[in-house]
């Protein structure tokens, strides 16, 4: 198994050096590839480097491990949190942003040892996943209750969440319901073509048509609509702007 490629997030100083002390000394699985003493830094070092798991702080100045994962591009949001504190009472807050495990300071070796197994089973099923999604003729495979279709990118116009199911809307105004998350499929989609509007929804971006900023509503191939949200705007007008002509004024 690959290297699980991490960053350690804490505004104190001892409390990172202790970490990195005990995941270089017990846990030859883990290579901290990098460090941040505050959120805005530590958001910064995720963009950049791309890490597998981020050990994040929740009480820090100016913006805390909670405010801090949220501001992320959902592009970037390609990674496994272990939120560390002193206190307890984030614990539901932690489990909604979807961490792994909430370790209290100081470290306990066993307990870090639980959380990192079950890390390095979400990775070892994560890869398992894609390869069985997509398959060497860039066809993507949907899995449903009677089995799976094999459906070319260009004839998926929109994914829409559905619980633990996916909606897949295809050209020729089918529709397939998928037994897997839609979290499963943004994973190995390609985010040139395809992106995440809201919690719920995922576009082919290909299949866009018009964009009502009165309704912030999508309008895509055979008349779908789907609304965007609005914390997901500036991202997706700069994705727009970089797969698309747009003529300048003289």
């Amino acid at each position: 198994m690959d290297k699980i490629r991490t960053i350690i997030i804490d505004d104190e100083k001892n409390s990172r050096d202790n970490t990195r002390m005990i995941l270089n000394k017990y846990f030859s699985e883990i290579e901290i590839i990098g460090e941040a003493e505050d959120g805005a830094q530590g958001r910064k070092l995720i963009g950049q480097l791309h890490p597998d798991l981020v050990f994040l702080d929740v009480n820090m100045p100016e913006m805390n491990g909670l405010e801090m994962l949220e501001s992320i591009p959902e592009k970037d949001k390609n990674f496994y949190v272990i939120f560390l504190t002193a206190y307890s009472n984030y614990t539901i807050q932690a489990i909604r942003a979807g961490a792994v495990d909430y370790l209290m300071k100081p470290l306990m070796k066993d307990e870090l040892m639980q959380a990192i197994k079950r890390v390095s089973k979400f990775i070892q099923e994560k890869k398992s996943n894609e390869n069985s999604l997509l398959n060497h003729s860039n066809k993507l495979m949907v899995s449903h209750s009677k089995g799976f279709n094999l459906i070319d990118f260009n004839e998926i116009i929109m994914l829409e969440a559905a619980g633990n199911y996916t909606d897949f809307y295809l050209t020729g105004k089918r529709k397939i319901i998928s037994s897997r998350t839609l979290k499963d499929y943004e994973d190995v989609l390609d985010k040139n073509i395809f992106f995440r509007v809201s919690r719920s929804a995922i576009v082919n971006l290909n299949h866009i048509k018009e964009y009502n900023n009165t309704d912030e509503m999508l309008t895509l191939s055979e008349n779908h609509q789907i609304h965007i949200s609005r914390t997901k705007w500036a991202e997706f007008n700069e994705t727009i702007k970089k797969n698309t002509i747009n003529p300048q004024r003289n």
